[in-house]
């Protein structure tokens, strides 16, 4: 019988163990839901347009070869995988306490309404700068982009902000937010 009981201590103990293995600090949670917003900064915005349009322009006196392809779907693509790793990690978090959840509930809709945008409609204007198609063109799906998903990332992106804005002052977390 004691031989039970210590089996089963130990194991009730491990279980303990693990899953408070997968409870990050405050800070750490903090860190991955709400910091980790700033890889979106230029969602929406005429700046990723410009960042992806300026692949367009050829350099003059580069070595053969050093020419790259895809450069615009390149960014794209590592803007995916950026996204997808980190709704993975929110995603594996346990939240350490009750405000985180809501946080992580925020954050894993503002991850996954992106997502989808990235893949496809920056994906296709991606495409459409490494083939080198018409600037204005490209500029008239940016901007249709820019009408329709605005707004809608705009609102998510400060829930997320006001939220993490509440819990870095609750758990005393040394940050300071931008304008």
């Amino acid at each position: 019988m004691k031989n039970k009981t210590l089996i089963f201590t130990l194991f009730i103990s491990m279980i303990a163990v693990l899953s408070s293995c997968n409870t990050p600090s405050a800070d750490e949670f903090f860190q991955r839901t709400v910091l980790n917003t700033n890889i979106l900064h230029d969602f929406a915005q005429e700046s990723f347009t410009r960042t992806l349009t300026a692949t367009m322009v050829t350099h003059q006196g580069l070595p053969a070869g050093q020419d790259q392809q895809n450069q615009a779907q390149q960014i794209v693509e590592a803007k995916i995988a950026y996204i997808e790793q980190t709704i993975s990690r929110i995603e594996d978090m346990t939240p350490p306490d009750d405000d985180a959840g809501a946080i992580k509930g925020k954050a894993l809709a503002l991850y996954h309404y992106v997502l989808p945008v990235y893949k496809k409609e920056y994906m296709d204007i991606a495409t459409r700068c490494d083939n080198k198609e018409d600037p204005e063109a490209i500029e008239q799906l940016a901007f249709a982009l820019e009408e329709k998903y605005g707004e809608g990332f705009e609102n998510l992106y400060l829930d997320v902000l006001d939220l993490g804005k509440a819990y870095a002052e609750k758990h005393n977390l040394n940050v300071k937010f931008g304008n």
